[in-house]
């Protein structure tokens, strides 16, 4: 007998790929596999269109898109963004000088041109590179922005709206960065004190809410300060920032240092390599990939936690919206208000979904 290698009937034909699938059955299939998920698919449909159509009724068609004062958005009407188009100066830079403003173009040409250089070169670009730009450049930014030397000093009172929230939440990650590091590897010290210290630091601030924190350095941190030398709320609110946040960069770097196997560290020190070398050249580069997404979180994170700064008095950009919404011209209609914060929610949406893409992108890419 003769042993056969093929087969005898055809094979039962496959569906086509995913990508080569109409759009419209992608969409059918998504949305009604069965008949029960169809029914709860057509009534979250009715639902969007009903809340769809009223806010796109409020939004655009009986809006207020001119105008200098209230008087321009009755409380019938829909959304004031006139409210908005008044207020785009103080709720972008406060009170920073005109004449000064080439200074933030300057700073924000730069970051474009990096964050840029950042999503082009996400697949051949060192991370350490990467992290150590997020250190360095916040730092010369600022150093632009508040002046000096031949610059005429613009003290950060003076800012406000985002310029603030971006300067705070740059500022945050440069400083915590750093610091969570030396926790996390103050958490693995053979010293038994170093270790003991670094621990009761971070698991001391993750306890607690950020809230507090603030309030803490708002009103306490004064008093430990020497004689004649003050700090501005501004800097007492970068110092609480910088230190909560540092408590959960460390368990981030804390986990990333885990992730590096033990046997690599035992070959490092057999070939010769000193503690600081292996940790520079075999541990912190391994780690640093396997936790920047986590870190673009963090990131993302710190930018939706300063709206607390208007709770101590810090003009951000949730601030400038409610100062604008307080001012004679514009007090006494809710729709003024309301139009100021779906103004805000469609900036942090923006920044922060495009953070997100790109810490997608960034675990893709592993």
């Amino acid at each position: 007998m003769t042993a056969h290698f093929a087969r005898q009937t055809l094979i039962d034909p496959r569906s086509a790929p995913v990508a080569a699938i109409a759009i419209h059955i992608r969409w059918r299939r998504a949305l009604f596999p069965t008949p029960a998920m169809g029914a709860l698919s057509l009534a979250l449909l009715a639902l969007f269109a009903v809340f769809g159509w009223r806010f796109f009724d409020w939004a655009v068609m009986n809006a207020r898109w001119v105008g200098s004062s209230n008087e321009a958005c009755p409380g019938d009407a829909g959304a004031c963004w006139a409210f908005v188009t008044a207020r785009w100066k103080p709720w972008l830079v406060g009170n920073y000088p005109s004449a000064e403003l080439w200074r933030l173009w300057t700073c924000f040409a730069a970051f474009v041109l990096f964050w840029t250089w950042v999503v082009r070169r996400s697949r051949t670009a060192s991370p350490q590179r990467v992290l150590l730009g997020f250190i360095l450049l916040p730092a010369v930014l600022f150093l632009l922005l508040i002046g000096g030397g031949p610059l005429p000093v613009v003290v950060p009172t003076l800012w406000g709206g985002l310029l603030l929230t971006l300067v705070v939440t740059l500022a945050t990650f440069a400083t915590a960065l750093p610091m969570g590091l030396c926790l996390a590897l103050g958490r693995r010290s053979r010293l038994p004190v170093v270790r003991w210290l670094s621990g009761v630091f971070v698991e001391g601030l993750r306890a607690v809410p950020l809230l507090a924190v603030l309030f803490i350095a708002a009103t306490l941190l004064p008093m430990f300060l020497p004689n004649g030398f003050a700090l501005d709320l501004f800097w007492r609110a970068v110092v609480a920032f910088a230190l909560f946040n540092a408590a959960m960069a460390a368990e981030v770097f804390r986990g990333g240092l885990q992730s590096v196997g033990r046997g690599q560290i035992e070959a490092a020190t057999t070939v010769g390599l000193s503690d600081f070398a292996t940790l520079r050249l075999i541990v912190l580069p391994q780690a640093v990939t396997a936790i920047v997404p986590a870190l673009v979180n963090i990131m993302i994170a710190v930018i939706k936690e300063t709206t607390l700064l208007s709770v101590i008095g810090v003009s951000d950009l949730l601030g400038a919206v409610e100062s604008g919404a307080r001012s004679p011209a514009w007090i006494g209609e809710s729709n003024i208000l309301t139009s100021g914060y779906v103004f805000l929610a469609v900036v942090y949406l923006t920044v922060c979904y495009g953070l997100s893409r790109y810490s997608r992108r960034l675990e893709a890419r592993r």
